[in-house]
């Protein structure tokens, strides 16, 4: 780094460190002055500059009271864009090691806060393949393990969760932990706590560190083996597992609600929504598997006789298969949105519900949250909420992806214009009726889709597990509870 951008960073810290607001914004206009001439790493470098900017403000927020449960962060969705943009610069791959682990952790780390956990442990993961033993990532992971293993309804889940968290954290704190500049001695105690925590908890239930979590074979053909090896390895099982192993107790979707009550003579329909959430997201996800993987000639597609626009495009059942998926994983969102509207009794009509509008709505040229949102204090539901802020609206257009437009212009185009898979990218122009992507990119977004439906649908159950508490119905003589049977490992 030059030394430009060493003052630069020294003051940055300097302005968070005096909660000096109007330097941090004065700041935060250098680093996009900066960014205009900026080429290589250092483009990377400014995002996380301007990231750290908003940081500094988020913690100036985080003095008001109840900030830390607010729903309005916009100084962390700043942030958290900042830092994705720093990621996907071409120059993120030409910083020092050390330092893109230090992006990658704190990107995971902003994101586990606002409750997308499932998230968190993608970027936390991304850190550790780069440095295995660098101590922040493995902290704050054993940390995030911990707090998503206490969401969840399945103790024995929450067991091999805490397991997999108390390793982290014993790597974290170990002497071979790498610290980016010197170990911090607040950071360790804070990993030592929690270290010490889970060791307790696993002695209280008697955990079996010797338990086979491979004993499970995955399929009786080998066309089984390679789908269901091919969900583990991407992590698209309906299990919590499947986010800290690629073991074969991962290999199910196991996923569903948790016991939950309804007044007498009410209908019980939480469960009927949730099996045809589960059922569309498992198809959609088998059709993107046959997409990707198979290269054979389908039926349908033999003597189909079509012209040549000598534009490199794919034409057969494959294409239209993976857009499918694609369509049918994107409107999951607003069917979960049309749960969340019905189990909180929000009371918008079902043809106005959508994901991105469920949460609140626009007055005074102000957004404000609905009510039974606003106060909540649950954190896979807050969660949905942020990932809601990964999808393109045109009248919340706040966002959290650098992408989120393209995302759903992909969708728009699928449903209502053209749009054309490429075996490569040519000089063809897109128009607003026609555009075209490359294969290999819409696979990589149809993958980003699904990763992003399966996370939602885990917020979705462990919403309700947290709610229900909330709501403490036990005490109501008058409600009628029904209880979810799951099968333990």
């Amino acid at each position: 780094m030059d030394k430009t951008l060493e003052a630069l960073a020294l003051e940055i810290d300097a302005a968070a460190e005096d909660g000096n607001i109007s330097s941090l914004n004065t700041l935060l206009n250098k680093c996009s002055n900066g960014l205009e001439t900026a080429t290589g790493q250092n483009r990377a470098i400014f995002r996380f500059f301007e990231a750290n900017c908003y940081s500094g403000l988020a913690i100036m927020r985080s003095r008001e009271p109840d900030y830390e449960w607010s729903w309005q962060q916009d100084e962390r969705i700043s942030e958290i864009l900042s830092l994705r943009k720093a990621v996907l610069e071409q120059g993120f791959s030409e910083l020092e090691p050390v330092f893109q682990c230090k992006i990658l952790t704190n990107l995971g780390s902003r994101l586990n806060s606002l409750g997308r956990f499932v998230e968190a442990i993608k970027y936390w993961d991304a850190a550790l393949e780069i440095i295995p033993n660098f101590a922040m990532a493995l902290g704050n992971k054993g940390v995030g393990l911990i707090y998503y293993g206490q969401s969840l309804y399945d103790y024995s889940h929450k067991g091999i969760l805490t397991a997999h968290a108390m390793g982290e954290l014993n790597n974290a704190i170990s002497k071979g932990a790498l610290w980016d500049s010197g170990t911090h001695p607040e950071a360790k105690d804070h990993f030592k706590q929690y270290y010490d925590g889970s060791v307790k908890h696993l002695k209280d239930i008697e955990y079996n560190f010797d338990f086979d979590l491979d004993q499970w074979p995955l399929g009786e053909s080998d066309e089984d083996v390679d789908y269901r090896g091919w969900c583990l390895r991407h992590q698209l099982f309906l299990s919590p597992l499947n986010d800290v192993c690629r073991h074969t107790a991962a290999a199910q979707d196991v996923i569903h609600l948790p016991n939950h009550t309804y007044n007498i003579n009410e209908e019980l329909r939480f469960p009927k929504y949730f099996n045809l959430l589960k059922q569309e997201y498992v198809t959609a996800r088998y059709m993107l598997f046959e997409a990707i993987n198979d290269e054979n000639e389908h039926i349908s597609d033999k003597d189909v006789l079509l012209l040549s626009g000598f534009d490199g495009v794919q034409f057969g059942y494959r294409s239209e298969q993976l857009k499918t998926a694609y369509r049918l994983l994107y409107s999951l969102f607003d069917k979960i949105a049309l749960f969340l509207n019905n189990y909180f009794s929000v009371g918008l009509k079902a043809g106005s519900v959508s994901f991105r509008q469920i949460w609140g709505k626009i007055k005074n040229k102000q957004f404000e949250l609905y009510p039974c949102f606003e106060k909540s204090k649950n954190w896979p539901l807050r969660g949905l909420y942020y990932l809601s802020k990964d999808l393109f609206d045109e009248v919340f257009i706040d966002v959290s992806l650098p992408d989120a437009q393209e995302l759903a212009s992909l969708r728009n185009r699928i449903e209502h214009r053209f749009l054309s898979l490429q075996d490569y990218a040519s000089t063809v122009e897109n128009t607003d009726t026609h555009s075209y992507i490359t294969i290999a990119d819409f696979e990589e977004k149809t993958l980003r889709i699904i990763s992003m439906a399966r996370e939602a649908l885990i917020y979705l159950s462990l919403a309700m597990y947290r709610e229900e508490a909330i709501r403490d119905n036990d005490k109501d003589s008058d409600k009628l509870s029904v209880p979810i049977q799951s099968m333990p490992i």
